[in-house]
């Protein structure tokens, strides 16, 4: 009995010394061919086996799975023995060089630009018919996709773009515009308000929705005045904004007389209609006058010394002199 248990633990060591030695195989594999060898699936294996094809890869950028029972089937004839450790299946991936949508837009907008002259494909965009499908091309293919037809349509953008895949062809389809930045309101603004930062936006627009006297600098737009009421995200022009008028006629407003040293300020009238840093005329409501000056604020004339002044009482008495003797003669002829 002793020695039959001896024999038994024996063969136990060495069953298990055995199946150590054995290559082991792996539960993840990534090939980048179309074919599964024996050193993708095995560790450690023989060189001069490694090189063997047992089976075909998934398609690129898939992953399938072999049943451990089936790997082990292929490889007998190999004379390849592998320790399996409790696998059941072995997963297998096939390598790809994955193309998204903004891969081929970007694609798209390169060859638009080279069909409009434009430098910067930055001022091309590009919108698909439909989502774009996800391309899984061999890693070797590092180039950037070649297209096999390409048509366009210079006035509307539309293009349709045939790229060689591998041994298949995409066909892509859209619009392909030349784009500008331009000034756009963000809600609607009434005739005459005055915009505000979070009034405007810059966005990037067709160029035909962008005339040559588009606003393309919110720092433009703000602070300036609309002439008509416009819609939300409409493109805003040059000719759409007008200094805000700060005096009205009609309106009462405070005359400011600045001189070195002095300021004093009156009631006046405004006689016209005045943006910031107008020259206007205003009637000081004491003197009775209409005198000159420039539109300094919201309701305000500043006077200076350099602002045609009030002609003084003894001018007047002189000016109507001189007009009473010039009647006078009128009547004598």
């Amino acid at each position: 009995m002793t020695r039959i248990a001896a024999a038994m633990l024996l063969l136990a060591t060495m069953t298990t010394v055995g199946a150590q030695d054995r290559p082991s195989l792996r539960p993840t594999v990534l090939v980048a061919g179309d074919l599964v060898r024996i050193g993708d699936l095995v560790a450690d294996v023989a060189p001069e086996k490694a090189d063997i094809a047992v089976f075909r890869a998934p398609d690129l950028g898939q992953t399938g799975s072999v049943r451990t029972a089936a790997v082990i089937e292929a490889l007998r004839p190999h004379d390849v023995a592998v320790e399996a450790s409790g696998l059941t299946e072995v997963s297998v991936t096939r390598a790809s060089r994955m193309i998204g949508a903004i891969e081929i837009k970007d694609r798209v907008a390169t060859i638009a630009a080279e069909r409009l002259r434009l430098s910067d494909t930055a001022s091309i965009a590009v919108t698909l018919d439909g989502p774009a499908p996800t391309l899984h091309l061999d890693p070797a293919e590092t180039g950037p996709l070649i297209p096999v037809r390409a048509l366009f349509e210079p006035r509307g953008g539309r293009f349709e773009l045939v790229f060689r895949t591998g041994a298949s062809h995409l066909r892509v389809t859209g619009t392909a515009q030349e784009i500008h930045d331009a000034v756009v309101l963000r809600r609607a603004v009434a005739r005459g308000d005055v915009l505000r930062e979070d009034d405007v936006a810059l966005e990037k627009r067709p160029k035909a929705e962008v005339q040559a006297d588009a606003v393309r600098d919110t720092a433009a737009a703000v602070g300036m005045a609309l002439q008509q009421t416009l819609r939300p995200g409409q493109v805003i022009r040059s000719h759409d904004l007008v200094r805000p008028q700060l005096v009205k006629r009609g309106e009462p407003v405070i005359i400011v007389y600045e001189v070195p040293g002095i300021t004093l300020t009156v009631r006046g009238k405004m006689e016209d209609s005045g943006s910031l840093d107008d020259t206007v005329n205003v009637l000081n409501v004491q003197s009775k006058r209409v005198i000159q000056g420039v539109v300094s604020g919201p309701g305000q004339v500043t006077v200076t010394a350099l602002t045609p002044r009030i002609v003084s009482a003894a001018q007047n008495r002189d000016a109507n002199r001189i007009a009473n003797a010039r009647t006078a003669l009128t009547k004598a002829e």
